[in-house]
């Protein structure tokens, strides 16, 4: 029987946020939907403690083949996590063949050169470590985690298959199956049906953003493993690549380790792929209904083109982001529409991190009756961010939200891991982590009210409807 694929249990999301606002820190309490849940502001301490000590002593190193390496000795723990990325997701998939990128980073881990997908299952289950590649907009993720006594083992396992993955057709086949499944699924879900025709209202036609990572039906179904072996000679290359390790091991020791690993991998004669990410509004509103068999309810999904992370405005258009549907029960979207209106099962706000011009977007459940009135509603609290200036209570809560889970974030290898890939991926500077509550705290009601005006709009949006809808 074949083994289970324990060791890419956990799929890498590579550009979701480095910081991520899920910690359920109870302060009061209200009724939603006939139960009791909790309702918080999370409170955090006014400034990050000793700093230095978390971030300050990581080591950096950039080998001739343009390999970016970085080392953090944590001597408080017995693991070790090797994780990072290669520039190049699954905006980098050539025309028709949208969703190539991820069927090759998921084949890329089942099979190398030297190993088949059994003697890598043996070696990383004995060792009891996690292993795994995956596809995100902007990069192909990869994640390890071991004890840090096996973390040479680990990396030649990690880095073998980077360099060396040989895309069996047995593998494609199972890789293949599992993703048609997947993309079998995502067809009868309402809300990833409205995601993905709000990308493609949005994005004109050949534009690097506009498919969904999976990419399509067909392209899977036809894709073949020269067209895998193409794509992981493209974009699996060193100057691509930016890898950090974060355990008990000696930073300097681990660099040496790493640069022996990955010293003579040659760097491709041919660039990295140039994308041009930018974006317009439409003219005007636009919207699609996408009908959805067999259920009851309406997603809607209504966004448009948003702001790179390096962008100036990106912080005060995050936060007035978590004002609007982020921050406790989904911000003034979840106050509004769903608690008082009660037109929503769910609505919130998101602005997608990474480079270019990515989505800025708001999702919500609704029943088809009240579809109508839930966009309406939404829409005025776009304009009233616009309008009106946020509270002091408003801004006050989504910095000290911000600033308190910071510290809860890089707790744990894994998040020193993550943090340390962001602030070098997007140039934030080695003591970034000291000065981000100064950055949080530095943006004003002003500033906001200013970030809305300028990137949000109540006019020019695209709107996706999903559901027991007319075409």
């Amino acid at each position: 029987m074949r083994a289970a694929r324990c060791f890419s249990s956990r799929r890498v999301q590579p550009f979701g946020r480095v910081f991520r606002r899920f910690l359920d820190i109870p302060s009061r309490r209200c009724e939603t939907f006939g139960r009791e849940v909790t309702h918080h502001v999370f409170r955090g301490p006014s400034k990050i403690e000793n700093p230095k000590s978390k971030i300050a002593d990581v080591v950096r190193r950039t080998l001739p083949n343009g390999a970016r390496l970085q080392a953090l000795e944590n001597p408080t723990s017995e693991t070790t996590v090797v994780s990072g990325l290669l520039l190049g997701g699954a905006t980098c998939d050539p025309a028709g063949l949208e969703g190539l990128t991820l069927l090759s980073s998921n084949v890329a881990d089942r099979a190398t050169a030297r190993l088949t997908y059994e003697q890598i299952y043996e070696r990383v289950d004995s060792l009891g470590a996690v292993l795994s590649i995956g596809c995100g907009t902007h990069a192909i993720g990869f994640y390890a985690k071991c004890l840090s006594r096996d973390w040479p083992t680990v990396a030649d396992l990690l880095i073998e298959m980077l360099r060396e993955a040989s895309f069996p057709d047995a593998e494609l086949d199972r890789a293949r199956g599992e993703l048609l499944t997947h993309l079998d699924q995502l067809e009868t879900d309402t809300r990833s049906v409205a995601e993905r025709e709000l990308g493609h209202l949005v994005y004109p036609v050949g534009h690097p953003l506009r498919h969904p990572t999976h990419g399509y039906r067909p392209v899977i179904e036809s894709a073949r493993r020269d067209d895998l072996v193409a794509c992981h000679a493209r974009l699996f290359r060193p100057d691509a690549l930016l890898m950090t390790l974060v355990g008990n091991v000696p930073a300097a020791q681990a660099l040496d380790g790493l640069a022996e690993r990955l010293g003579d991998w040659p760097r491709p004669a041919e660039a990295l792929p140039s994308l041009d990410l930018a974006a317009c509004h439409p003219d005007q509103a636009q919207r699609r209904a996408v009908p959805v068999p067999d259920k009851t309810q309406v997603d809607i999904a209504l966004g448009f083109k948003g702001i790179p992370r390096t962008h100036p405005n990106y912080y005060a258009l995050d936060q007035a982001t978590l004002i609007l549907g982020g921050m406790a029960l989904m911000g003034r979207l979840g106050d509004n529409v769903r608690d008082r209106q009660g037109l929503a099962y769910y609505a919130f706000a998101r602005m997608r991190e990474g480079f270019g011009d990515g989505l800025w977007g708001i999702r919500a459940g609704v029943n088809p009756a009240n579809a109508e009135r839930a966009i309406a509603s939404a829409l005025d609290e776009i304009r009233r961010m616009q309008d009106q200036p946020v509270t002091d209570q408003e801004i006050a809560d989504v910095q000290s939200y911000l600033v308190g889970v910071l510290p809860l974030r890089i707790e744990t290898n894994d998040g020193l891991a993550g943090a340390l890939n962001s602030i070098e991926l997007y140039g934030l500077g080695a003591d970034y982590i000291a000065r981000y509550p100064d950055i949080i705290r530095s943006v004003t009601r002003d500033a906001i009210q200013r970030a809305a005006q300028s990137h949000l709009t109540a006019e020019r949006y695209s709107l996706a409807i999903a559901g027991p809808v007319g075409p």
